[in-house]
């Protein structure tokens, strides 16, 4: 009788493990590599990846270069995700120009391709979709805002990101629409590389030559708080405006140091990719474009987006 009892239990331990492992085997793997890991942006776009990913039992790969200018790193990251053949890839190409290769690539390989935040050369459409801020739409809400704050003739400083990244460079073009249109003039505008540093020493520089700057839109919310700095330690007190929704930028806000910001919802993009990229995967149509959003935040709505972010994991 114990023998019996003993083989029932062994085959059902077998029968338990075999479903175990089937489950385990049906598990989707999914890869994201993002522009960089380093920033707090970056950062919440992966949160809103792992959300989506834990709530869909995926098996989320996600990387990302120390910087955003690592172009050739970024690259051979996503040339080692193919190799792990993920069902599919998640990407924000930091150069597009130079990211259609490895995209073709995924492609020729059988892996779907969902873009976020950046999209790539328009000519290229074998893509499953991108998901992302209308990048103008954004820019021109940052050129509205200082419009209405400053006069005619004031002086705005544009600080763009890396040359050939569509996304911040779109950001100024519809800014400097916007203040060209509303008769302020542009003293300036120089890349900052995404970076708070570089942005900081263009800030610096700029300073030098013209003394007299009225108002300053940067194309990311690093290179905001470089400006800043650079402003401050000038001992100018003048609206600065980014665009991303930092929790740093939040914190400057709030203290009536920085102006404001116009926030994406870079936590959507990345819940949203997760969660399309399963469509795909299961073979349905998807939109060919899908608007993440975007907001202006000022010292009157900053703290609800903090309020938010502290509950992001």
């Amino acid at each position: 009788m114990k023998r019996r009892l003993f083989i029932a239990s062994l085959i059902a331990g077998v029968a338990a493990f075999g479903i175990t492992a089937a489950s385990a085997a049906e598990q989707v793997k999914i890869a994201v590599v993002l522009k960089t890991l380093s920033s707090q942006y970056w950062k919440v776009v992966a949160a809103g990846a792992q959300a989506a990913a834990d709530a869909n039992n995926v098996e989320l790969i996600v990387l990302g270069p120390p910087t955003e200018d690592a172009v050739e790193q970024q690259i051979n990251m996503v040339e080692d995700v193919i190799a792990q053949k993920p069902a599919a890839l998640i990407f924000s190409p930091s150069q597009p120009t130079t990211a259609v290769n490895v995209v073709t690539k995924a492609r020729k390989a059988g892996i779907p391709v969902l873009l976020v935040d950046t999209g790539l050369p328009e000519k290229f459409t074998d893509y499953s979709t991108f998901i992302g801020t209308d990048n103008i739409a954004a820019g021109k809400v940052g050129g509205e805002t200082l419009a209405k704050i400053l006069k005619k003739g004031d002086k705005v400083v544009l600080i763009d990101g890396t040359p050939g990244n569509p996304a911040t460079n779109d950001r100024i073009k519809g800014a400097e629409q916007v203040l060209v249109d509303a008769g302020l003039e542009i003293a300036s505008k120089q890349p900052g590389y995404s970076d708070r540093e570089k942005a900081y020493t263009v800030m610096q520089n700029i300073l030098q030559s013209t003394p007299d700057v009225a108002g300053v839109f940067a194309s990311s919310d690093e290179m905001a708080l470089g400006a800043l700095r650079a402003l401050q330690q000038s001992n100018k007190s003048i609206p600065v405006l980014g665009v991303d929704g930092n929790s740093d930028n939040l914190k400057a806000i709030l203290a009536g140091d920085m102006y404001g910001t116009i926030a994406q919802g870079n936590y959507e993009m990345g819940q949203i990719a997760v969660e399309k990229a399963l469509e795909v995967i299961n073979g349905k149509e998807i939109e060919k474009r899908i608007d993440s959003g975007a907001k202006l935040i000022t010292k009157d709505n900053a703290q609800e987006l903090v309020d938010f972010r502290s509950k992001v994991k």
